[in-house]
């Protein structure tokens, strides 16, 4: 389990780092103080190599979660009387799986794999979504129930809000962030006092977190232009009216969890409305294609 171990390490040299940058602080001169530079450089650096490390194991975790999940279901042999159900649930998987094929070989990827986070994962939720990215290798992770019949319709929103990360390097970009970010915390924890320090780390964590706001938007925007904005519209617009069916406790905590790293869904629906985007963009590759029964899933586009 390295990624692990460097996990554990990448925790404690940063503390190590803060606990003496706390009792050096610039007390007595500018002599002291500069020693605080190579202890922010050395948590920095440490730092980065833990999420480095992280996002190559998540991705070679993803690659092989494909083979166990993804695959497993489209490379089998089919049952001998297919229900509709299965037969429209592995067609989309194939559409998809052609489409991420395309993709790879658009940006020059050397790898984009995709999963099931509920078939790999033991308490994987079957409506989540996330993706990482490491150089120019790239996982999606995807529940299963996008792919199903009541969910289907969000399938190419979900998908290029995914690839908008991917693209964009939003993971290599947290990186360097997040590595600045322990640098400065370090240096304001040697040279300020503590209060003005506590408030420099707070301020840092605000401005992150709009960064990471930020970036949901450009994906969202990505989305817009791809499927149009009244599909980006309808998923955010279940993704709340689900929300609504959470007792209240549940629904804060939500809230209050998810808003470290994604704006609110009302944002979202307010920034689709209102970015530059093609009244009627072309159908997407992925568009609900008619079931078994000849009949198409609503889809707003």
């Amino acid at each position: 389990m390295r990624w692990l171990r460097d996990r554990f390490w990448s925790h404690f040299v940063v503390g190590w780092m803060l606990t003496i940058a706390v009792s050096t602080r610039w007390v007595s001169g500018a002599q002291l103080g500069l020693h605080a530079i190579p202890m922010a450089v050395i948590a920095s650096w440490a730092w980065a190599l833990h999420l480095a490390s992280d996002r190559h194991a998540q991705v070679a975790e993803g690659f092989r979660a494909q083979h166990h999940t993804w695959n497993s279901l489209l490379r089998s042999r089919p049952p001998h009387d297919p229900s509709p159900l299965y037969t429209t649930f592995v067609q989309r998987m194939r559409s998809t799986d052609r489409y991420l094929r395309a993709v790879a070989r658009e940006y020059r990827l050397q790898r984009l794999s995709i999963a099931f986070t509920d078939g790999w994962h033991p308490g994987g939720d079957a409506n989540e979504a996330a993706s990482i990215s490491d150089g120019r290798r790239a996982h999606v992770w995807l529940g299963s129930a996008w792919f199903g019949p009541d969910e289907t319709v969000h399938l190419p929103v979900i998908l290029e809000h995914e690839l908008g990360h991917i693209l964009r390097r939003d993971n290599q970009r947290s990186t360097a962030l997040q590595a600045l970010g322990v640098l400065l915390v370090v240096l304001a924890t040697a040279w300020l006092p503590l209060s003005v320090a506590v408030l420099t780390a707070a301020a840092l964590r605000l401005l992150y977190i709009g960064r990471a706001w930020c970036s949901e938007l450009a994906c969202d925007t990505r989305a817009v232009r791809a499927c149009g904005r009244d599909s980006v519209i309808l998923l955010w617009r279940r993704n709340t009216d689900l929300l609504r069916t959470l007792p209240r406790p549940a629904r804060l905590w939500h809230g209050l969890r998810s808003a470290s790293t994604h704006p609110p869904a009302r944002l979202r629906i307010w920034w689709a409305r209102h970015i530059s985007a093609p009244a009627a963009p072309e159908p997407h590759p992925l568009a609900a294609q008619p079931d078994a029964h000849d009949r198409i899933p609503p889809l707003a586009a």
